[in-house]
């Protein structure tokens, strides 16, 4: 996990692949991030969380209860909208993970943000933030939130070579082929889709596997 860390750390500080990789995972609406209206946008934080389970690396997705509503199901990382109490948008991540899936906030090492992800039709800004924890956590779903805790094994992501098409029911009704990862026989699209397709371009920089 140290090698993982350190690599991430070098290559969060390069510029990030972000436009290319989002533009790859984009569902139907291809954002162009010069024109959008930053003063009118809400804004929301997720933690990618990096851990060590059964002596493999990590990260923890969760889905969504079915709800009438734009997200519902959805595959996502713990986050949500920003509050005026929160100190920055790393503050908001870490406090709605800690809602969500009982992360201890002062147990994690913040290393980093990936690239903003604009969701257009909720008109919300994500962050996603970058954060390591030592030990292997115990997640306590919070039911409103959360109906499922996915526990995605790194190597699933890193040695994905190209997102699928899948059929995709919007809240709209409108049915369109999107592309989607698929990992546990569950179907990842959208913004998270968009978030986790920059960090495998990331992590295929390089051939070496991280075991330590």
């Amino acid at each position: 996990m140290n090698n993982l860390k350190s690599y991430l750390i070098e290559q969060l500080q390069l510029e990030l692949p972000g436009k290319i990789a989002h533009q790859e995972a984009a569902p139907y609406r291809k954002v162009d991030y010069d024109k959008l209206d930053l003063f009118n946008v809400k804004h929301s934080g997720v933690l990618v969380l990096f851990y060590q389970k059964e002596n493999e690396p990590h990260i923890v997705l969760i889905q969504r209860p079915e709800y009438d509503g734009t997200h519902s199901g959805q595959i996502a990382f713990p986050g949500g909208k920003i509050e005026e109490t929160d100190i920055d948008i790393v503050h908001t991540a870490l406090r709605e993970a800690n809602e969500e899936v009982g992360i201890l906030m002062n147990d994690v090492e913040v290393i980093g943000k990936l690239s903003d992800v604009y969701i257009p039709v909720s008109n919300y800004l994500v962050t996603p933030v970058i954060g390591f924890i030592n030990y292997t956590p115990q997640f306590i779903p919070e039911e409103r939130e959360v109906a499922e805790i996915i526990e995605l094994k790194l190597e699933l992501l890193s040695k994905t070579e190209q997102l699928i098409l899948n059929k995709i029911k919007l809240s709209s009704g409108m049915v369109l082929n999107v592309p989607t990862f698929e990992f546990h026989q569950k179907i990842v699209w959208g913004a998270t889709a968009l978030m986790l397709n920059e960090l495998r371009y990331i992590l295929r920089k390089t051939n070496y596997f991280f075991h330590s």
